[in-house]
């Protein structure tokens, strides 16, 4: 009885990994996205900041917008006007 859990239990794992290890090469973007989640959860439950992923977005940087580029003015006046609507 023992024996069967542990090889369900080996088996599940190993399948968990071969899955991560396909997921990495098919979508290597969303991988890089679902370890910055797990950073940026770290950073909220205990204030512990990390790098899994060696991407220079730590926990908690995670979700924070670096603000919009605006080459004429400052933010506030940026959707002041519609072109064509003049």
């Amino acid at each position: 009885m023992v024996k069967k859990i542990f090889v369900i239990l080996i088996t599940i794992v190993a399948l968990v990994l071969i899955g991560a290890i396909v997921l990495n090469r098919l979508l290597p973007n969303i991988t890089a996205q679902v370890i910055n989640a797990v950073e940026g959860a770290i950073f909220k439950a205990t204030g512990l900041n990390f790098n899994f992923n060696g991407d220079n977005i730590s926990g908690n940087s995670v979700g924070t917008d670096p603000g919009t580029y605006t080459p004429g003015g400052a933010a506030a006046d940026e959707f002041t006007n519609v072109e064509g609507f003049n």
